[in-house]
């Protein structure tokens, strides 16, 4: 049993030791829950690695925390619920697309849509920083598989989908702007 409130206190201090013990012992408790409401490994993981690091990165508020367990788990909350809308999200990307992938011939408002999106995607991927960029690449466009990319560069696993978490991130936030807009111009 640890105490919590003492691991906070440290964690405050900056005590990366603290951290990881609290990193571990409050990821093995989250992420059944965290799976249950995102359905995805891959999408448990970043939301679970993007509460930690606002852990950190507001590490300074820990020490007033009277319920450490209650703190962690309405930032867990917020985050999934942050990750299921942004799902919604593209959910309507999806269905305002879903003409451009049938046999029909697209409209010139879906064909523009279309190749708006696919150059934002382009100019968000040239953006990130080289090695993102390559694992990101090997992995949507080689469709290689997380070990597979690890092999190749010489990393671990979890540098990879670090790695890939981060590519990600970034064109998200590159791109969304311009899918509300366009969503906005070109949906009926």
């Amino acid at each position: 049993m640890i105490d919590e409130k003492a691991l906070f206190r440290l964690v405050t201090e900056g005590d990366k030791e603290a951290f990881r013990q609290l990193f571990h012992h409050y990821n093995k408790m989250l992420q059944p829950f965290v799976a249950r409401l995102t359905r995805s490994p891959e999408a448990t993981e970043e939301v679970l690695q993007e509460v930690f690091l606002k852990v950190w990165l507001h590490r300074e508020k820990l020490a007033a925390t009277d319920n450490p367990k209650a703190y962690i788990i309405r930032i867990v909350s917020n985050e999934s619920v942050n990750y299921l809308r942004m799902q919604a999200r593209q959910g309507k990307l999806l269905s305002a697309m879903r003409p451009l992938m049938t046999e029909e011939a697209p409209s010139p408002e879906q064909s523009l849509f279309y190749h708006e999106l696919e150059a934002r995607l382009n100019e968000a991927v040239e953006r990130l920083p080289l090695a993102c960029r390559r694992i990101y690449r090997m992995s949507r466009e080689q469709y290689m598989r997380i070990p597979e990319i690890a092999h190749a560069l010489n990393l671990s696993d979890s540098t990879v989908k670090n790695q890939l978490v981060k590519a990600l991130k970034s064109i998200r936030l590159h791109i969304g702007n311009t899918i509300l807009l366009l969503l906005l111009l070109f949906h009926r």
